[in-house]
């Protein structure tokens, strides 16, 4: 027997904040109704983006104490609401668990953006007395692993994965090879971001890999006029176990991870290329992990970059992979409604992706209303799609991908709980 099939690695919790849904219920409902999270800005002067999916009416205070507020960055508030989802989501009391065996994988890119240019300002127009000392670690990207830990006294394995779009997807696969190797029996994993801030924006324009102006649909992946993506923030946590574990506690099962794979492309500080081999390759290496055979594949979630090059780098990796059997598979785009929320993005992704399967419905992608007919798998558009009665009987498998500047390919494969 191998290692994989002795320790299994399941998911039981989910917790998410995201702009168009604040919590599991709310997220999914809006996701699979193709209802949008993408807004306008309220910036002043003349910064190029001015769209974006943007968490609002969220309230901090209902889910972390005053205090802790003022000495945090909103990276951190969101996924701190999230991990208390998805804790009470997974019926969890970690003060019941041994610490030393509970972890946390929280991915994150920017680092708390709001807190410190706050603190900047503080410094310049009120003077040195009035910049909190809490700017030494708010900021940070391990702040919010570092609060996580505080918070639920957590003392085993802990991590930050920092890996530009695809960071969330890392931490995923970075806590289930840890339970997998029998470093921790749970792990708190996904991705937070919270980078919508105007000089932020103003440098991310610089780059022409996102979508500037007024117009909230212009996030268009796959279509003839693609011109980038559309930036988010937000956080998706997923609890994640060894299998039996879980099962003796009674816990429900969202899914199961079977693999997880990770390439790159050695392209430098570009966008995912138009060379789709090494995104098949890490495809590849999460079937094989998992032991999956192409036709089990239920349901792709794509990374839809919205960039002409990099949609047809991963268009082609599919073919390589799918052959014949992928105008068959359904893909989707849901980030598309909400945006691209870089750490968390590939957590949420998977978030989607699980409760797909569970309800058999892939959400659709929208804002593809010219697809570029050089893509030939079966994109779901316009509304969801519901599964047909045979493929939702069957513990289906979805693959969730992932590709980022620099050349970073990352997929998870995930199958349905039973």
């Amino acid at each position: 027997m191998n290692n994989r099939q002795q320790r299994r690695v399941v998911i039981s919790g989910l917790g998410v904040v995201a702009p168009n849904g604040i919590g599991q219920q709310a997220f999914w409902h809006a996701t699979s109704n193709g209802i949008s999270g993408i807004s306008a800005l309220r910036h002043e002067g003349e910064i190029p983006i001015r769209v974006a999916g943007v968490v609002r009416n969220f309230l901090v205070e209902d889910y972390i104490e005053r205090k802790l507020v003022h000495r945090t960055d909103r990276m951190t508030h969101f996924a701190l609401a999230a991990i208390q989802e998805a804790l009470q989501d997974a019926h969890l009391h970690l003060d019941q668990e041994d610490a030393e065996r509970v972890g946390a994988v929280i991915a994150n890119t920017m680092g708390g953006v709001e807190f410190v240019l706050q603190q900047i300002e503080a410094l310049y127009t009120r003077g040195p007395r009035f910049v909190s000392a809490y700017t030494a670690i708010a900021w940070l990207h391990v702040a919010t692993i570092g609060q996580t830990a505080i918070r639920h006294h957590i003392q085993g394995y802990c991590k930050t994965p920092v890996n530009d779009t695809v960071g969330g997807l890392d931490a995923l696969g970075m806590a289930y090879r840890a339970i997998q190797r029998g470093a921790a029996d749970i792990i708190i994993a996904g991705g937070n971001e919270a980078f919508l801030n105007p000089f932020i924006l103003l440098i991310l324009a610089q780059q022409g890999q996102y979508v500037t102006g007024d117009d909230p649909t212009a996030y268009r992946p796959f279509d003839r006029r693609a011109s980038g993506l559309i930036l988010a923030e937000g956080a998706g946590i997923c609890i994640l176990e060894e299998y039996e574990h879980a099962r003796a506690r009674g816990a429900t099962i969202y899914g199961e991870i079977l693999g997880y794979g990770q390439t790159n492309d050695a392209c430098g500080l570009q966008p995912p290329s138009e060379d789709g081999t090494r995104y098949a390759r890490a495809i590849c290496q999460a079937l094989q992990a998992g032991n999956i055979p192409t036709e089990d594949v239920t349901y792709l979630s794509l990374d839809g970059r919205a960039l002409p090059a990099s949609d047809q780098g991963e268009s082609e990796a599919l073919r390589q992979v799918f052959g014949a059997l992928l105008p068959h598979i359904p893909a989707s785009v849901p980030r598309s409604m909400f945006g691209h929320s870089y750490a968390a993005a590939g957590a949420i992704d998977a978030i989607t992706a699980l409760l797909a399967l569970k309800h058999g419905c892939i959400p659709p992608t929208l804002n593809c209303e010219e697809l570029d007919p050089q893509h030939t798998f079966q994109l779901i558009r316009d509304q969801a799609y519901l599964l047909p009665e045979e493929s939702r009987q069957r513990p289906g498998v979805a693959i969730v991908g992932g590709r980022g500047t620099g050349g970073a390919n990352v997929a998870l494969a995930l199958r349905k709980g039973s």
